[in-house]
């Protein structure tokens, strides 16, 4: 008689990482992380970092001004870290979680990256990598090199991620499967969820059948979805998925990342990028 094989439920996540800086969307996103961590139970890691930037300097002799410029740049990095802590560790005591601090000076995007081996999924602003590279980490490029969830909330998300709808923006790749398993916890919470493809009109059926199967899948993890298979139209891919997520009062859509390396930099491009920049909810990306 063989044996009968039982299918394990999705790990539950029990500690996140959110990125904390001075930028103006930091409180929401503090906010947001304490939330999505109490809902889960979880410990709630912050993580700050400063790159230290090299000074430029005269070739003639600004040897003894740039030691001083380096010193105070240290000092300014130190009030910087120390700022930061203050404000995660004020938020976690306000939302009565538990919380462990992580502040250093380096590479933002390779310090999120290495304790990121402590936590299930990482928090970051949208606009992170803009701001400065010394400051804050590249939502790109961790999404592409952490091999954990990154969800990367907006400037001002215009509604929770915490127990809201959640659309699972679906194409049949290794991405797309890896997104919806990474993102089972949150969708096992969420108010409901529903699958989209978008397809050419000829393919409406196949992409039926497709999205049937995902539903299919997520009810024997706990999670109730319905298909949804659409036709394009003359909106962008990237753009047609916020639509629906906005249609459907959703604060989550979860999608796999596509991109390339460029300079040692991961670019995003066609629906993942838009989704990025637009989405005005929190995006969960995984490759």
């Amino acid at each position: 008689m063989g044996r009968v094989l039982k299918q394990e439920a999705a790990m539950p996540w029990t500690s996140l990482i959110v990125y904390v800086d001075d930028e103006a969307d930091n409180p929401a996103r503090l906010i947001e992380a304490c939330a999505l961590a109490g809902a889960h139970g979880a410990r709630l890691i912050g993580v700050s970092a400063c790159a230290p930037e090299t000074p430029v300097a005269d070739a003639y002799g600004a040897g003894i001004l740039l030691g001083e410029v380096m010193a105070a740049q240290q000092a300014r990095n130190e009030t910087t870290l120390k700022s930061a802590e203050q404000r995660f560790r004020a938020a976690v005591e306000a939302a009565g979680i538990e919380g462990e601090w992580r502040g250093d000076v380096g590479d933002p995007t390779g310090l999120m990256l290495r304790h990121l081996r402590a936590a299930d999924a990482a928090l970051v602003g949208r606009d992170a990598g803009g701001v400065s590279a010394w400051r804050a980490p590249h939502p790109a490029d961790l999404a592409m090199r952490a091999g954990r969830p990154v969800v990367v909330l907006p400037p001002s998300p215009i509604r929770s991620i915490v127990d809201a709808p959640a659309l699972l923006a679906w194409t049949d790749t290794r991405e797309s499967r890896l997104a919806a398993q990474a993102a089972l916890p949150l969708l096992k919470r969420a108010d409901s969820v529903r699958v989209v493809e978008l397809c050419d009109p000829e393919d409406i059926d196949g992409a039926r059948i497709r999205t049937q199967d995902v539903v299919r899948w997520l009810a024997g993890h706990g999670v109730a979805a319905e298909p949804d298979a659409r036709a394009h139209d003359d909106r962008s891919g990237g753009r047609r998925l916020i639509d629906c997520a906005e249609e459907m009062g959703a604060g989550l859509i979860v999608a796999g990342a596509w991109g390339h390396a460029r300079m040692r930099q991961w670019i995003f491009g066609g629906v993942t990028q838009t989704l990025l920049t637009e989405a005005p909810v929190a995006l969960m990306l995984a490759h």
